[in-house]
């Protein structure tokens, strides 16, 4: 009967030892797993940021572009249907994303608003001009002969001067190419330190269960049965990594457009879901290829080379 008991308090001393270690390799897996799903959150968050900037950088560009307003100076003795059928015919103009005119007698109120005097009693008459404020589509400010185009205009007889800025056009349009390949390096860049990161979490988290994969493959068990479970870990870790990303991306968005509203530019719907699907991609991709690389190299390695 003593021997019994002195077995049974053995075997639970033994139980006991094996429940802890058990709660700690459990702690240092989900302590693993934490970490590689709050490294690729981040990465991918930082990544969507960016992406976001590119993706929207050509339609900001174009809203740049078509701030710019070139002017019509019109004749004083346009009669007033063919002032009517000029303006409708730069609103529908191939080049055109607006046309508005401006009477002298309403350019004449802004200008004395601005003066804060009224010049017009002053002169004893209005110096000003009949107006048409024209809007170009971006393409055509970015790509498109604006001299080419002031010259064919002066040929209508009712328009007397075109007027623009040719040298600020030509360089924003230099400032806005050069940003263009900034921001297209810089994505490159860090897209490949995405890469890095994202793989190295996942190596490492490969790394420590090495002896583990060993031993399945000592007992007979197929490459494709050790494989199965760590890959779809993996794909589920990088779905949520995925998420958590896209979640912080939308809580910066409302953040910013609480506080600069100009910037809601940057998170429209359709870049949103393009940056979206890209990270998605991202963290299916990435962890599930170096899942299935460090694996592989795992157990290609002899036993005694696992330590090293």
């Amino acid at each position: 009967m003593r021997e019994i008991s002195e077995c049974a308090a053995r075997f639970t001393i033994f139980a006991a030892m094996s429940s802890k270690e058990q709660k700690f390799t459990s702690s240092r897996v989900r302590s693993s797993y934490l970490s590689v799903v709050v490294s690729m959150t981040l990465v991918l968050f930082v990544l969507g940021v960016l992406g976001s900037l590119v993706f929207s950088a050509k339609a900001l560009a174009q809203a740049v572009r078509e701030n710019f307003t070139f002017t019509l100076v019109l004749d004083e003795s346009v009669p007033e249907e063919e002032l009517r059928t000029l303006v409708k015919s730069q609103q529908l103009a191939s080049y055109a994303k607006s046309a508005e005119l401006i009477t002298k007698d309403a350019a004449a109120a802004a200008l004395q608003s601005d003066l804060g005097e009224d010049f017009v009693e002053f002169l004893g008459y209005n110096p000003l001009s009949n107006t048409v404020d024209l809007h170009l589509k971006g393409e055509f400010v970015a790509t498109g002969d604006l001299e080419s185009l002031r010259q064919e205009l002066l040929k209508d007889p009712y328009i007397e001067d075109v007027l623009y800025d040719p040298d600020l056009i030509t360089l924003v349009n230099e400032n806005i190419e050069k940003i263009s390949w900034v921001l297209g390096g810089a994505v490159f860049v860090l897209l490949l330190v995405a890469l890095a990161l994202i793989n190295s979490s996942i190596r490492l988290t490969i790394y420590s269960k090495r002896f583990l994969l060993k031993t399945m493959q000592l007992v007979g068990a197929t490459s494709a049965f050790i494989r199965r479970p760590y890959l779809l870990n993996s794909l589920f870790l990088g779905v949520m990594s995925a998420l958590l990303s896209m979640g912080l991306l939308l809580a910066l968005g409302n953040v910013l457009g609480n506080y600069f509203p100009a910037l809601l530019a940057l998170f429209e719907r359709q870049t949103i879901l393009v940056v979206f699907a890209a990270l998605l991609c991202i963290g299916l991709l990435v962890p599930g290829v170096s899942t299935a690389i460090a694996i592989r190299k795992y157990l290609k390695l002899r036993t005694n080379e696992l330590y090293y």
